[in-house]
């Protein structure tokens, strides 16, 4: 591994109405404000999409947070009736993690790997303030609950202390 591995990074590219985002590195909640920011561009339709794709092949490691935007994009996807997203991913400690949680629910995960070629966006991080940084993080795990009861029994107290912290 070189040392760029540790650097996370997020490419996006919107092609046709297909949006495709690419995810690299440690993903973490430390480094998921550009992530979180574009999803909400995409749930307030700032971007016309009509199909997601995500690809993340050259991820090494992602956080509940990480998995829970991930969940929030489907749960997107399912609300305007739009094709399940399709989730590429052959790093297997990645995808034990997708299917422990149940995102094969909520995704089409293709164990392969991409050779898309488009000329994508890099994603910078946004400076959230402390109390955005803990909604997206709240917001990602009640994501992750709203996939199923078994990450609810998983993740619900860690919402209800981010609820009493945050005051919601």
């Amino acid at each position: 591994m070189s040392e760029d591995s540790m650097t996370e990074q997020i490419l996006f590219a919107c092609v046709e109405h297909c949006c495709y985002f690419k995810l690299s590195g440690e993903l973490r909640y430390t480094n998921a404000t550009g992530m979180d920011d574009l999803i909400e561009r995409l749930f307030s339709a700032q971007i016309q999409c009509n199909q997601l794709v995500v690809d993340l092949n050259e991820a090494s490691f992602m956080d509940s947070t990480y998995i829970g935007l991930l969940a929030s994009m489907a749960r997107y996807c399912k609300q305007q009736d739009l094709p399940k997203p399709t989730l590429f991913s052959t790093h297997p400690q990645v995808n034990e993690l997708l299917f422990s949680l149940c995102l094969d629910q909520a995704f089409d995960i293709v164990q392969q790997s991409t050779d898309e070629e488009f000329d994508m966006t890099s994603i910078k991080a946004q400076p959230y303030s402390d109390q955005q940084k803990g909604l997206m993080i709240l917001h990602a795990h009640e994501a992750l609950i709203a996939l199923n009861e078994k990450n609810k029994t998983e993740f619900q107290s860690v919402v209800d202390v981010l609820k009493q912290q945050l005051g919601e």
